[in-house]
């Protein structure tokens, strides 16, 4: 009887920790959270582009090629290379979650075991021989982060077991009174590669309730405020986040590293419940939102924070890496999961269909390295030709592959919808009930976006769709009756019974905006909706003309006397916050998602003779698209704008300026 007794306590003990944390407030509760595995099926334009990086990119990857530095660990000149696996198959194991099929599961099984087999003896997991390599600690993070993920998908113990394990070796080399994790890892950038283990060491925490690993979570913590080797003032990532210090000023700028480490402290607040974690992570990404992001949904020049949404209409080198988009749109997702406000919901909306997709190649196969605003599209190089993928190249499909989890939600009332696109969603309700949810639309092409309900009875729950920040006004129907709906910050919240077949219909602004740069006012770019558009050298041609945005800050006046129209511009200090211009939808060119005839004014000489005009202006993730360097785009208009300098020559170089020869999308031999 007290063997059985023994045998309950140890089977029970995970539930009652876990629930004596609960009640002590250490464990958080999202506040909105993603559906289960195969819930959402979406078939639009997000939908499409997602099957196109899961057939061509994620799944046709020869991953053997990413466990071979675990294997060798010889310290190759490539010291990064440790992260390919984990990046990979963190992306793979999404896939899965949106795609659950046997073949996807194979993948990801195989993938798991082969890196398994790497592990050695003391719990090592690293493609180093050599403990403290420049990138060793930030390639064990990735390893990690993939073990949890098979186990996340699969329930696979031993997933979780060599996670668990990688973590103990990283205790035993970095933990109190062994060498410090913020003097490892590349010093110019203060360590901050290292120190993002943070966010793989709470995540082994919180699946195996052992206090060591949040007792060295709080240690790497503790270390970011002392002084190292490295920055004798320390790291100070929480205090100066805290003091709402810009983020060009924040240990090194390196913004993908910065990023992470946040990413981190977001896991330290659900696992212990301290607002100052949180508050840290919330101050430093509207500082990243408010000073780096630029129109398109990233920042960065040369990989590093560069005060980017002033400088964006500069041409600079080397623009918006893509892993920086990534982590982005992954830090906007852990902060839309803890906080439920919408904004991050806009950022990563912006971000995905702008600077995300820019970066796809078309059938999803390949990524670019960057992401200029003016110039042209080039694929990244192979960074390392052994695994056959760069950094970005592997990154890239992570933050494609979260859309799914973020699109339509649930919190403590009912579902949340923040992505419009045509497809069905499987919701579990908080109370144990079920609704499946049908959107029909073709947004972002178009705004007009219908919903249908489907419900086995007549039940209440609250419904809330993320009304956008640009859209400044909306119409709304419920069974084809206008309501104006209730709605607080962000969300249109519908709260009723609702039985099956109810339909709502939601139509979004989609004027067309211009939007004054923030540090240039007579720089210009156009919005609709969510897509940013640019001229591509295609179908707007470089030409001898001056032209000007024909936009609502233009007075058209007539003077008798002279018989002549004139356009009059009122003074650019007194345009409107949100301007709107006519655009005309028009068919789409082969190659192109979405084109509109834009006005413009021509104004050949002296104040007379002004005339209206047109340019096809395309969606930013089209232009470029046929990666070559004939085919040039660019955002940001001068005012006014001359055609014949519309487009710098060879601008690849400004991105890759050491390369003799311009990269091309490679043919993989490794490919399945």
């Amino acid at each position: 009887m007290k063997k059985r007794s023994l045998l309950i306590l140890a089977v029970l003990f995970p539930y009652f920790f876990e629930l004596h944390a609960q009640r002590n407030g250490t464990i958080t509760t999202d506040k909105l959270q993603p559906l289960p595995a195969g819930a959402s099926v979406m078939k639009g334009y997000l939908g499409k582009k997602m099957d196109q990086c899961i057939q061509n990119g994620i799944m046709n990857r020869a991953f053997e090629l990413y466990i071979k530095p675990f294997e060798v660990r010889n310290d190759d000149p490539n010291k990064w290379q440790g992260e390919f696996w984990g990046k990979w198959f963190t992306s793979a194991a999404l896939a899965h979650h949106y795609q659950p099929t046997s073949h996807h599961r194979k993948i990801i099984d195989d993938a798991s075991a082969g890196l398994i087999q790497t592990q050695d003896g003391t719990g090592k997991l690293s493609s180093y021989n050599k403990d403290f390599g420049d990138w060793d600690i930030w390639g064990r993070k990735y390893a990690i982060l993939g073990l949890v993920a098979h186990y996340d998908e699969t329930g696979n113990k031993a997933s979780l077991e060599v996670a668990a394990r990688s973590v103990d070796n990283l205790i035993e080399i970095l933990g109190p009174g062994k060498r410090k994790i913020t003097e490892t890892g590349l010093s110019l950038l203060e360590s901050l590669s290292s120190s993002s283990i943070l966010e793989p060491v709470l995540l082994v925490y919180r699946r195996t309730n052992q206090k060591r690993y949040l007792d060295f979570a709080k240690y790497i913590v503790k270390l970011w405020s002392l002084p190292n080797a490295y920055n004798p003032k320390g790291m100070r990532l929480i205090e100066d986040a805290l003091a709402k210090v810009d983020p060009i000023l924040i240990s090194a700028p390196k913004g993908y590293e910065q990023m992470s480490c946040y990413e981190g402290l977001c896991e330290l607040f659900r696992a212990t419940g301290d607002s100052t974690y949180l508050t840290a992570a919330l101050n430093f990404a509207h500082a990243v939102r408010k000073k780096e992001i630029m129109l398109v949904g990233s920042g960065s020049s040369g990989e590093l924070w560069c005060d980017g949404t002033i400088r964006q209409t500069e041409m600079l080198e080397q623009t918006m890496e893509t892993c920086v988009t990534v982590t982005w749109i992954k830090l906007c997702y852990q902060l839309l999961r803890l906080t439920g406000d919408p904004v991050w919901a806009d950022e990563m909306e912006i971000s995905v269909y702008n600077a995300l997709l820019g970066a796809m190649t078309t059938n999803g196969s390949w990524w670019a390295y960057f992401s200029p605003m003016i110039g042209e599209r080039v694929p990244s190089h192979l960074q390392v030709p052994s695994c056959q993928t760069s950094c970005c190249v592997a990154n890239g499909p992570r933050a494609l592959m979260t859309i799914p989890s973020w699109a339509v939600m649930t919190d403590d009332k009912g579902a949340v919808i923040n992505v419009y696109e045509s497809g069905t969603w499987n919701i579990p309700l908080k109370d144990g009930r079920n609704i499946t949810l049908k959107q029909q639309t073709t947004y972002p092409e178009d705004n007009n976006i219908k919903v249908s309900i489907e419900t086995p009875f007549n039940q209440r729950f609250r419904l809330k769709l993320r009304i956008p920040s640009w859209s400044r006004k909306f119409t709304l129907t419920i069974n084809g009756i206008p309501t104006n709906g209730n709605v607080s910050n962000g969300y249109l919240s519908i709260d009723r019974i609702w039985k099956n077949g109810d339909r709502l219909e939601l139509n979004p602004d989609f004027r067309g905006r211009v939007i004054k740069a923030p540090g240039n006012s007579n720089q210009m770019a156009l919005m609709r909706g969510p897509i940013v558009l640019a001229l591509d050298s295609r179908v707007a041609k470089a030409d001898d003309r001056n032209l000007w945005l024909l936009h609502e800050g233009y007075q058209w006046k007539h003077d008798k006397a002279w018989n002549i129209h004139y356009a009059l511009l009122k003074p650019v200090s007194s345009f409107p916050d949100q301007m709107y211009i006519d655009l005309k939808r028009i068919p789409a060119p082969e190659g192109i998602q979405m084109a509109f005839e834009v006005p413009f004014l021509q104004r050949p000489t002296h104040f007379v003779n002004h005339e209206k005009t047109t340019l096809i202006m395309c969606d930013y993730a089209s232009a470029g698209n046929k990666y070559e360097t004939a085919n040039n785009f660019r955002v940001w208009l001068p005012q006014p704008l001359y055609m014949r300098t519309a487009y710098p020559i060879e601008a690849w170089r400004s991105l890759y300026q050491r390369e003799d020869k311009r990269p091309a999308i490679p043919v993989l031999s490794g490919s399945k």
